[in-house]
């Protein structure tokens, strides 16, 4: 063969690969980690042209070309069906674009962002009809079906009291609008204990904590800091501060009991097993559910010569040796 045809044969499939992987990337990566779920409305008849730019406007995605190359090369084009659909910005084109071709009569998409406390979750499922008040904060998982031993398994060392606070892993889930809340537990929890590889498992097995204080751990972690290579760090000041007898001193369980996020010095002295001020050691139990980044953070935190941490207004973690550097630094990043 000609070597100008073969170098061009090759540069060829360099292109298309390329071309092929952003296209792969692009599909896969939402418009926003965060955002609300809003309603976004089909009408019959329309194209998917109309549909693609009314995306686009309603800030669900940012290329209508995208979107349109998409459904086309799905063979959905025409099969966009009518109707009224919860989309978010942080849904990728393919996850759009999988849910207007699947219609929006049968199954009902719920997204959980990285954070989220379990009443959040909650007010999110009783807004989709598949959870009533206080239904999933006072659910306590039963052995049986449809119940796996993988979700069992996760649970196991669970306190019987306490609540899933922690355990429902945030992801986004598709559900059939008539499904109970059992079923709907069993997925979130599953999909945790699948995230939770047999090395982390292992893991964990291996560390002096249980698989629920871990979580615990995780879910100060991800609601302290939110920068996934300082999460490591912080960690491994929570650990040492606990090793060390101090209390933790986080302010997100403060938050958490009070609800507010401006937190005052009364609050430091609420009587709670979740307020770190008050109490040494771990809270009562995590605080949110967190993401695989936290906790992989609780699981394999970073040693390192800190003992303080602060979070700046631009969202930057600020380190200190000493309780003196640390109150420099209030001073300077909190004023």
């Amino acid at each position: 063969m000609n070597k100008k045809i073969a170098y061009a044969i090759l540069i060829f499939f360099v292109v298309a690969f390329t071309a092929l992987f952003i296209f792969w990337w692009k599909i896969r990566t939402p418009l926003n980690s965060a955002g609300e779920i809003r309603i976004f409305k089909v009408e019959k008849g329309e194209s998917a042209q109309t549909i693609a730019e009314n995306l686009k406007n309603n800030g669900f995605i940012k290329s209508p070309f995208l979107f349109r190359l998409y459904v086309f090369l799905s063979l959905d084009q025409y099969n966009l069906k009518p109707g009224e659909y919860e989309l978010s910005p942080n849904m990728s084109v393919r996850d759009i674009g999988d849910i207007l071709a699947l219609g929006g009569t049968n199954e009902v998409l719920i997204v959980i962002p990285e954070g989220f406390n379990l009443k959040q979750v909650e007010d999110r499922l009783i807004r989709a009809n598949l959870a009533k008040p206080n239904a999933l904060v006072n659910f306590r998982p039963k052995a049986g079906p449809p119940l796996a031993d993988k979700f069992l398994e996760i649970l196991s060392d669970k306190p019987i009291s306490a609540s899933l606070e922690g355990y429902l892993f945030p992801d986004s889930y598709r559900f059939f609008k008539d499904a109970v809340l059992s079923d709907v537990v069993s997925k979130m929890v599953n999909n945790l204990s699948d995230k939770l590889t047999p090395d982390l498992k292992m893991a964990i097995k291996n560390s002096s904590h249980s698989t629920y204080e871990i979580l615990t751990m995780a879910s100060l972690v991800e609601k302290e800091v939110s920068k996934d290579s300082d999460r490591p760090v912080v960690a491994g000041i929570l650990w040492k501060r606990l090793k060390a007898g101090m209390p933790l001193q986080v302010d997100a369980t403060l938050v958490y009991i009070t609800g507010r996020n401006e937190i005052g010095d009364a609050d430091k002295k609420i009587d709670s097993r979740y307020n770190t001020y008050f109490y040494r050691g771990l809270p009562k139990g995590p605080i949110s559910n967190p993401g695989i980044s936290a906790i992989k953070a609780a699981i394999y935190p970073e040693t390192s010569p800190y003992w303080y941490y602060l979070s700046a207004k631009d969202g930057t973690t600020i380190f200190s040796k000493t309780l003196e550097e640390h109150n420099r630094n209030r001073a300077i990043w909190l004023k």
